[in-house]
């Protein structure tokens, strides 16, 4: 499919705003007032959020406002053009067109079972003063929860095939606020976010290594940002629907504390950025706007401005649940490459299609089990269809599927992107006549030609996605583009790593306590996140083979977390392929691996009932009448009151997996209490937490032999 395909509809649904989407409304000529730099501004349905557009001596600009203050202050918009033309420099506002879009639509799977998508919107036209006098359209939706806004370019005399070599779209606030922020880098989206004011946003945390001169990209900030506004005011800066255009970070104006669109170049294009042709429309530049941290996490922005899902038949796309081979690889014991060491080897991946069928997890993944694993220039030597000689590809499908089970294929490209893409049709259309229902795709390593989140490199996550779309395949990318909500129009793409996940724990310094309740306010706004938790062994050093660099003796080595929290971030984490990661044998007789095997990946409904940035959360989750609840903290302990309003009418059964009286972050990590309440929607429950420490809890409906046998939980 051409990467045209996917810009021409939509655009045809873009333009369907100001043509046919608006039905009664149509265009209106600015009127003198607005012509004549006065604020077009438009409210949100219940009036809490306001976008107001003027053009001021030829320069287009935007605010944002909620609940009457000021978010965002006046802020200009516009392009440098490869042709040395600059589009927002001499503009002039012809027409604006109103619509109020209010949809209810259903995810195929997700955080939420049910969403309603409510905006005012406005498009409003501009056109050029001087040569070529081109013309261009600016459009906003303002949500109760936020703003979305983007360009569009019709398609026109003097605007057809074109560069963009910069766009100069700004943020700017109103004070130096807190923000919660990662460094911007043009190949990896795998760092810590540090707190600071936005003045000295986008520092590498004190926990992680500088990756060099190729690492982070002059101080710019990766997306999603979080900022707090106001006690009552948070912010999540982000971008939807990333198609066909490189990635937005996020550079300082003068140092800030104001920002602007940096996007990722071409390499070796020069200050090219992104190469278009009209009629086109930009990605939405998302601002998610809560009075609290969690409403953060609740919103839908991001999502909604997205289009709808372009699979008509999606009864194959199942999220679910998987083990594998990945931990051990990473802790040092085996390998990916062939010979004794080998992980993924037909008797060691038929040892967790067993351990799966036993306790109703329905995927198993080994990453390693085609040919081509060498160690210098792996990528181009890749093989997606043919087996190492120490796995059995026929064996091991057949195996997993007369045990209920199905196997995942694993494609790391290694960077090799054109040996990858030539091996697309062949590889997808073997896994889907074998019955595989997805696939693990991997990015590591440099690209030659091509930065990882520039256009050509989006265009080709997206083209991953279609082709295994046609072949129905589920996609799992790791080393991948950042989340915009595509999953909305494709989900068969039902996770990504997009972040620093817990493998850092296994060879390096690793994760500080704190990340893992900095990552739903900030990655998680973009989408589902593959953060490969479930790590029972906390401190597992195995028989190093080969040698771990860093040695059993390092205390480096390990999962920066209690076992509970381990277990807790299956509620807080949304993913839809989500692993099970640690080793089958560190599984087997602990009785808290009940809550692995029962908690889903997917949801009816979402709550956060409290939280703070990178200090603690409480994540509620409902499938159909069970709800299963994640308390974590930083590294301090602490106490939390969960209230289980939330709970319908009757009695339930919570069954408790908390860090135990004993429980110590440094020296009895593993300990976990395991308890049985009786509940009702007016418990508080009192989650104690230790240093890195969790809470989870399943909660179901109480049977009449519950109500008779349980202790109800102190009032």
């Amino acid at each position: 499919m051409s990467e045209h395909v996917i810009n021409r509809r939509t655009f045809a649904k873009a333009t369907g705003l100001a043509t046919g989407m608006l039905g009664v409304a149509s265009w209106v000529p600015a009127t003198a007032a607005h012509a004549a730099g006065e604020p077009v501004t438009t409210t949100s349905p219940d009036g809490s959020v306001s976008a107001h557009f003027r053009v001021r001596a030829g320069r287009p600009e935007y605010s944002v406002g909620k609940s009457g203050r000021t978010v965002i202050d006046w802020s200009r918009l516009g392009f440098e053009l490869g042709d040395g033309g600059r589009l927002g420099e001499s503009a002039e506002l012809e027409a604006v067109a109103r619509h109020e879009l209010d949809e209810t639509w259903h995810p195929v799977w997700g955080s939420a079972s049910e969403i309603r998508s409510h905006c005012a919107a406005v498009v409003l036209r501009l056109r050029e003063t001087t040569e070529p006098v081109r013309h261009f359209e600016i459009e906003f939706r303002v949500f109760d929860d936020g703003v979305g806004f983007r360009h569009v370019f019709p398609d026109q005399r003097h605007l057809g095939d074109f560069e963009v070599l910069d766009e100069l779209t700004e943020f700017r606030f109103t004070a130096d606020h807190t923000a919660w922020s990662s460094p911007a880098n043009y190949d990896s989206v795998e760092y810590l976010y540090s707190q600071t004011p936005l003045t000295g946003a986008g520092v590498v945390h004190e926990w992680q290594e500088p990756r060099g001169e190729e690492g982070e990209k002059l101080g710019t900030l990766a997306t999603p940002l979080a900022v707090r506004v106001a006690d009552d005011i948070y912010l999540g800066l982000h971008e939807a629907a990333l198609l066909n255009y490189p990635d937005m970070t996020l550079a300082k104006i003068d140092g800030g504390p104001h920002l602007r669109s940096a996007l990722v170049p071409r390499k070796g294009e020069g200050r090219v950025k992104a190469r278009l042709r009209a009629p086109f429309p930009t990605p939405w530049r998302a601002l998610i706007i809560g009075d609290r941290p969690g409403a953060l996490v609740e919103s839908h922005l991001v999502l909604n401005l997205n289009e709808p899902c372009a699979i008509e038949d999606t009864s194959w796309i199942a999220p679910g649940k998987f083990v594998g081979v990945w931990w051990e690889i990473h802790k040092g014991r085996n390998t990916w490459t062939e010979g004794p060491d080998l992980g993924a080897t037909t008797e060691n991946t038929i040892r967790c299609i067993d351990f799966a069928a036993e306790n109703g997890i329905p995927y198993v993944l080994a990453e390693g089990w085609n040919e081509g694993w060498e160690s210098d220039g792996f990528g181009d030597r890749q093989n997606f269809t043919k087996a190492n000689a120490q796995f059995d590809l026929r064996r091991v499908v057949d195996h997993a599927r007369q045990r209920g089970v199905a196997f995942l294929a694993h494609n790391e490209t290694g960077g090799g992107i054109d040996n990858y893409e030539r091996q697309l049709d062949d590889a997808f259309a073997l896994y889907e006549r074998l019955g595989m229902p997805g696939v693990k795709t991997g990015y590591a390593g440099d690209i030659k030609e091509h930065y990882h989140h520039d256009q050509w490199m989006v265009n080709h996550y997206q083209r991953v996605i279609h082709k295994a779309a046609q072949h129905r395949l589920m996609i799992n990318a790791h080393e991948p583009i950042k989340g915009t909500g595509i999953e909305r129009t494709y989900p068969n793409f039902v996770s990504r790593e997009a972040a620093r996940g817990i493998e850092y724990d296994a060879w390096s310094r690793g994760n500080p306590p704190e990340h893992t309740v900095t990552l739903p306010f900030t990655v998680m706004l973009a989408g589902p996140l593959d953060y490969t938790p479930g790590i029972f062994d906390i401190t597992w050093f195995p028989e190093q083979s080969p040698e771990d660099s860093f040695g059993a003796e390092n205390d480096r080595t390990r999962v920066h977390t209690t076992r509970a929290h381990q277990i807790a971030l299956y509620p807080v984490l949304l993913s839809g392929l989500q692993q099970l990661a640690d080793v089958p044998e560190n599984y087997r007789g602990a009785p808290e691996f009940e809550f692995l095997r029962e908690v889903p990946v997917t949801w009816d409904e979402t709550r956060v009932v409290q939280g703070e940035i990178g200090d603690y959360i409480t994540m509620a989750r409902r499938s159909g009448d069970r709800w299963f609840v994640g308390s974590l903290t930083d590294e301090q302990e602490r106490v939390l009151d969960v209230p289980l309003d939330f709970l319908g009418a009757g009695a339930f059964v919570a069954h408790v997996y908390a860090d135990a009286p004993e429980t110590d972050l440094d020296t009895n990590p593993n300990a976990v209490r395991i308890d049985r309440w009786l509940v009702d929607s007016a418990a508080v429950v009192r989650a104690e937490l230790t240093r890195g420490g969790g809470h989870a809890m399943r909660i179901v409906p109480a049977t009449d032999e519950d109500r008779g046998s349980l202790r109800r939980y102190p009032r």
